[in-house]
């Protein structure tokens, strides 16, 4: 697997993304934020490693700048850091518009669980290597 600390994905706003505002429901943006922290585990995870563990969110702080409106295109990209402390490992996402204005950004902290018994598991220099390369 690739070992790429940043992925992204494009997406387009639909009917049932907008509240009675006329906008993109909060709810919304959490649900983006946990999709693509999900995808981008699974595509850069070996199927061993990602059958082992799983990731439960411990903190989302989600910052909306601008709304979004249906039919939108939204890039959506995020990024790990180097920066995991035994079990919690925090990541950024940042959602644009298709003029790459920035609409919101999240910052999010997810706890590593053993599949199994989903207890906490420290992140290990084997797991920080999924996504980020060493020298």
């Amino acid at each position: 697997m690739d070992k790429v600390s940043t992925y992204q994905k494009t997406i387009f706003v639909k009917r049932a993304d907008i509240d009675e505002f006329d906008h993109v429901n909060n709810v919304i943006y959490v649900k983006w934020v946990q999709d693509i922290a999900k995808e981008h585990w699974q595509i850069s995870a070996s199927q061993e490693i990602v059958n082992q563990y799983k990731w439960v969110v411990v903190n989302h702080n989600i910052f909306y700048k601008k709304p979004l409106k249906i039919h939108q295109k939204v890039f959506i990209k995020t990024q790990v850091f180097d920066n995991a402390k035994g079990a919690l490992w925090g990541r950024m996402v940042w959602i644009y518009d298709d003029s790459e204005v920035l609409m919101a950004e999240a910052n999010t902290q997810w706890c590593l669980v053993d599949a199994q018994s989903f207890k906490p598991r420290r992140i290990t220099d084997e797991i920080k290597s999924v996504f980020l390369a060493y020298d």
